[in-house]
Formats: structure tokens, C-alpha cells, sequence
């Protein structure tokens, strides 16, 4: 049984026999387990050694994690051939690791002393003086030394971009990174079959200068040829053909590629899309563009439960139907109860019109109970959206009814009719899972007094996220939103044109829509809006991560009245399949009390 439920490892002086003999082990006997985990652990304490290294400084962390004398230091099977063997390489690998950072000139000496309880290793290094880098020479061949003037001011560019400036210090991470986005501008556009031919990095011992040449064949330009789909079975393919926004004949984009994958994957019918071509050099004109789709199924029923830290636990159920009422036009329709924002809503997207813009029409009812004001709200949409996500423009009209309580008042009855306009500026490495780039949006609403709606107003709301990694661990999340109702009061406009602010993904700290105007004990919309985000983000590893934050903001009837709560705290971070997840702990310093928050992806 012992062997099932224990395991060590023994030192060569270990004798199990010896201690079977002196405890008089029978099976499942303690004494005798007893003893077998002591001499384990007397075998651990004088098993081993210890090194010490001098003169590194900063480098000192960098020797601990990858010198082998280092990580074995612990392992008490250790002999003395074998510390021998270890203290040995030693210098050459510090050498080898200092030349990383720049130290091709170090000086390293290393003894083994055998005094005192354990054997130690010393290592004294001197890491010299740091190689800087003296001359940057990039070359290329291939069909973009041989263009046009934009070919020739993309060459310029990309020198004057090359990441590795005369004077910085010549590190190797630094030197593969600068040779990776050179590479990567060039495959990205025009040139899918570029590669480094040839790279060098030529150093003076004597002047500690770096000489850096690299040449680059972008191969020849890449043009777009015909679609090739794979992998339909239930869709035509003129379903995707009119949503394909490349032409055949123009030069070769990774970005048409991700807007192509993108715009599939958005329209609902496929669970993968994948589009990619084949970079052969030899066959560069009119190349095929593979399409290679996994088809979502035509109807579904989703039942299915949930928890917000915003609304609490919810109970839901989603139809939806991609040939709704056999016209080819897809119904997406949900009913959710929760705590406090039960809903009823459905939506139907019609296919794209011949210029690819795509209609739609939604309706809903919701009750919302907030921060005691009580709403019972209809909406009906009806909207035409663009086909670039990176330039996405909706436009559309939009009918809002609401009837509001607070407290033991009497019911507004508001109701608005709107055409709005909104233009969202994608510019972002993963529309996924975003990891640098930038997402600002611009909204318009526009209602005019008689019609449908009680006094003429107008609505503009602008709201950005920027991402910003300043190292391969750091990065920055800024975000900001600001919003102003004109024209008419307060009391006139439905409550879902006003602001309100507060919860997982706007001020931290707070509860959902809990900051806004103060009104009969009860918090409401107000007509102005300001939410400001600053956010860092430390990777561990390319999953995890933590984050430190401070968010501001709060809506009012006027600017003069807007007075800004803040709300700091910390969170963990993970990237997952579906995108970022966080999980926060906030401390509002208006009400001086802590929350937990919970949400996926990033907010506006």
C-alpha cells in the first residue's frame, strides 16, 4: 500500500534495507513510516549545494534562472564528479548568457569549496563594458526594389521604423524581435512569401560596437485571384460570395483576409471560418483564396442559466433561425429573467443588399428596477449596417416608449422617435481578443418635436478603447466615453437616450447604473455622461494575468453639475477561447466599500 500513496527521492547513502532491519518494518506499520520520513528528510538537509555569484549586479537574476549549476543546486543525488562537471561549464554559459544582454567581454572565474556543511560553488564574474550598436544596414531585393515610388517610400519607412537605433544597447531578444517586424510588415501586405535571406550581427570587441546587416527578399507581389469554398453543405455559396470583400486583381492583404473571415463569422451561419492562401513564389498572380467554413446548423434552442455581478443570477432562452419563415432571413430572439432587468427581445437580419450593406429589424420590451426608478420600456429599430468592421457605419431609426416610476410618484409616460448615425473605428490586431490597437465609435441621434417625439433633441455619444503593450509583459488599457443629450429636459427623453454609469465595465466600485441624477430617493438617467479608465496589465504567462485600475466618471443634467467617483482595485486576468475575462475587486472610495466585479472582454 505504501508505494500507492508515497514517493521520494533517495540520496545513494540512503540504505532502505538498513532501516527495514532497525524498525522491524511490518506491513502498513507507522513506526516504520515514521523513520522512512525522517531519514528522507535527514537526507534531504545534507544532500545539495550552494552557489554564489559576485560582480553580476542586475544580470544576477538572468545566471540564477538559466545557469544548470544554478537549477540543480537542490538535487541531493548530486555527487562530487558531477558538481565538478557543473562548476566546470559554468563560466562558458555565463559567458553565453551575458552575450544576450550585450557582454561579449566578460571575465568569470569559478571555484568549488568544500568546507563546511555543504560544498559551495563560487562564481565571480565581471560582465566588462555593454556592446552598443554602431551601424544598421537593411537591404532588399525582390519586387519591392524593383517598384513603383510607394515601393519606395515602404522601403524608407521601414528603415526609418527598423526598432534597433545606433547607440541602444545590443541585446539578442531585442535583434530578433527588431528582424520579426521588419518580416512582418512585409508579409502582412504584398509580399506573403518574403523572408530574411540573410542576417549578421558583426561585433568589436575592442570598440564594443555592433555592425548589423540584414537583407530582405519580399519575394514577388501577390494579387488576389477566385474564391474556393470548402465545406458548405446547407448555404449557397452566393451567401458568402455577397459578403467577400475581395477583389480579384488587387495586390494581396492580410487585412482583406481578416475582414473576409471576419464578416463570415459575424453573419451567424458558420461556426469557423478560415481564409488563408498559398504563398508560392513560383505562382504569384490571381491566386486562389481558400475558404474553409464549418457551417452552423439552420435552428437552435439554447435553455440555459447564468450570473452577472451586475443583475445577479438569470434564467434565459434563445431560438434562433437562420431561414425564418423560409425566406433565408435569420431570427434571433431571447427571453430573459434576472433580479432585476427581465427582457423580451427579437431581431431579424435580412440578407445583404447588392452595395453589402445589411438590414435589420429588432424589437424588445424590458422592465428595468434600478437604484429604486421602476421602467417598463418598448423599443423598435430598424437599421442598415455597413460591411467593413474596421469602418463600421450603422444607420438607422429608432422608436423608444417607456413609462418610469420612482417611489410612490406618478408614472412619466416618454416616448421618442430618432434617426441615428454611428461610426465605429476598428483598429486592432484580433477583433477577438484584442491585444494592441485601438476601438473609438461616434454616435448621433436626432428627434424632431411633433414627431412621435415630446421635444426636438439630439444625442451624441463618443466613446474609445486603446491597448497599448509597452514591453512583452506590460500593457496599458485606457478608456474614455462622453455623452450629452441637447434640447429637450430630462423628464421628456425615454430613459435608454439618457446616461447613467456604474458596474462591471464602466466605474468599478459602484453598482450597475447606480451613479446618475439623485431624484425622489431614487437614482436616474441624466443628460451628460463622462467615464474615464486607466488600466495595467502584467502577463505571467500568455494566459494569465494580473491587473491594478482606477476608473472615474458619473452622469448629470449639466457639466457643471457632474461631480466625477472614483473607483481602484485589482484583478486577475485570463485569456480565454472566448476572449479576455476579468474578475475585479474594486473599492469605491465615494461609499468607501469594496466590490467584486466579473465580465468578459473589454468595455465601450
Amino acid at each position: 500500500m505504501w508505494p500507492m500513496i508515497f514517493r521520494a527521492r533517495l540520496s545513494p547513502s540512503f540504505r532502505f534495507p538498513a532501516i527495514l532491519r532497525h524498525a522491524r518494518l511490518r506491513a502498513g506499520g507507522v513506526v516504520a513510516l515514521v523513520l522512512l520520513l525522517a531519514s528522507v528528510a535527514a537526507s534531504a538537509q545534507t544532500g545539495g549545494y550552494t552557489v554564489e555569484v559576485s560582480g553580476a549586479g542586475e544580470l544576477t537574476g538572468l545566471l540564477d534562472d538559466f545557469l544548470e549549476v544554478r537549477r540543480r543546486a537542490a538535487d541531493p543525488a548530486i555527487d562530487a564528479d558531477e558538481l565538478t562537471r557543473l562548476a566546470t561549464a559554468a563560466p562558458a554559459q555565463v559567458r553565453e548568457l551575458l552575450a544576450t544582454e550585450g557582454y561579449f567581454s566578460p571575465m568569470v572565474t569559478q571555484e568549488v569549496l568544500t568546507g563546511g556543511e555543504r560544498p559551495r560553488v563560487r562564481l565571480t564574474v565581471d560582465p566588462g563594458t555593454v556592446t552598443r550598436i554602431g551601424s544598421v544596414e537593411v537591404r532588399f531585393a525582390g519586387a519591392i526594389a524593383q517598384g513603383d515610388g510607394n515601393d519606395a517610400a515602404r522601403m524608407a519607412r521601414l528603415r526609418r521604423q527598423w526598432q534597433l537605433a545606433s547607440g541602444a544597447v545590443f541585446r539578442q531578444e531585442g535583434w530578433d524581435e527588431a528582424k520579426s517586424a521588419l518580416l512582418k510588415d512585409l508579409l502582412a501586405r504584398d509580399y506573403p512569401a518574403a523572408r530574411i535571406a540573410q542576417s549578421a550581427a558583426v561585433i568589436d570587441p575592442v570598440g564594443h560596437l555592433a555592425a548589423l546587416t540584414i537583407d530582405v527578399d519580399s519575394g514577388p507581389t501577390f494579387t488576389f485571384g477566385a474564391l474556393q469554398v470548402r465545406g458548405l453543405n446547407r448555404y449557397p455559396q452566393s451567401r458568402i460570395d455577397r459578403l467577400n470583400p475581395v477583389v480579384p486583381g488587387e495586390r494581396y492583404s492580410q487585412d482583406r483576409l481578416n475582414e473576409l473571415q471576419a464578416r463570415l463569422q459575424d453573419s451567424g451561419y458558420f461556426k469557423s471560418v478560415i481564409a488563408t492562401i498559398d504563398a508560392d513564389p513560383a505562382q504569384p498572380n490571381a491566386v486562389p483564396v481558400h475558404v474553409d467554413v464549418n457551417e452552423n446548423e439552420r435552428r437552435r434552442l439554447q435553455l440555459g442559466g447564468g450570473f452577472s455581478t451586475d443583475t445577479g443570477p438569470r434564467l434565459q432562452a434563445k431560438l434562433l433561425d437562420r431561414n425564418f419563415l423560409s425566406r433565408d432571413w435569420r431570427l434571433d430572439s431571447e427571453l430573459r429573467i434576472d433580479r432585476g432587468t427581465p427582457l423580451l427581445a427579437a431581431e431579424v437580419t435580412l440578407p445583404a443588399l447588392e452595395n453589402n450593406w445589411t438590414p435589420s429589424v429588432a424589437g424588445r420590451f424590458e422592465r428595468t428596477d434600478i437604484s429604486g426608478e421602476v421602467s417598463d420600456k418598448v423599443r423598435n429599430d430598424a437599421r442598415l449596417t455597413s460591411p467593413d468592421r474596421n469602418n463600421e457605419r450603422v444607420v438607422g431609426v429608432s422608436f423608444l416608449a417607456e413609462r418610469q416610476r420612482i417611489n410612490d410618484a406618478d408614472a412619466n409616460n416618454r416616448h421618442a422617435l430618432i434617426a441615428t448615425h454611428t461610426y465605429t473605428r476598428r483598429r486592432v490586431d484580433n477583433l477577438l481578443d484584442p491585444r494592441r490597437g485601438y476601438v473609438a465609435a461616434l454616435e448621433l441621434g436626432l428627434g424632431v418635436r411633433g414627431v412621435l417625439t415630446e421635444q426636438s433633441l439630439a444625442r451624441v455619444v463618443g466613446r474609445v478603447t486603446w491597448l497599448e503593450p509597452w514591453t512583452r509583459n506590460w500593457t496599458t488599457v485606457l478608456r474614455a466615453q462622453v455623452g450629452q443629450v441637447f434640447g429637450a429636459s430630462r423628464q421628456t427623453v425615454p430613459g435608454d437616450l439618457l446616461f447613467r454609469t456604474g458596474g462591471d465595465q464602466t466605474v468599478r466600485g459602484y453598482g450597475y447604473n447606480s451613479l446618475g441624477v439623485a431624484e425622489n430617493n431614487a437614482i436616474v438617467g441624466g443628460r451628460v455622461l463622462a467615464v474615464f479608465s486607466a488600466e495595467l496589465v502584467y502577463q505571467f504567462t500568455p494566459q494569465w494575468g494580473a491587473a491594478v485600475f482606477n476608473d472615474a466618471g458619473n452622469a448629470a443634467d449639466t457639466w457643471r453639475d457632474l461631480k466625477l467617483v472614483m473607483g481602484t482595485g485589482v484583478g486577475a486576468r485570463w485569456r480565454s477561447p472566448i476572449g479576455p475575462v476579468n474578475l475585479d475587486l474594486a473599492f469605491a472610495h465615494e461609499t468607501r466599500q469594496p466590490r467584486l466585479h466579473f465580465s468578459i472582454g473589454y468595455g465601450f
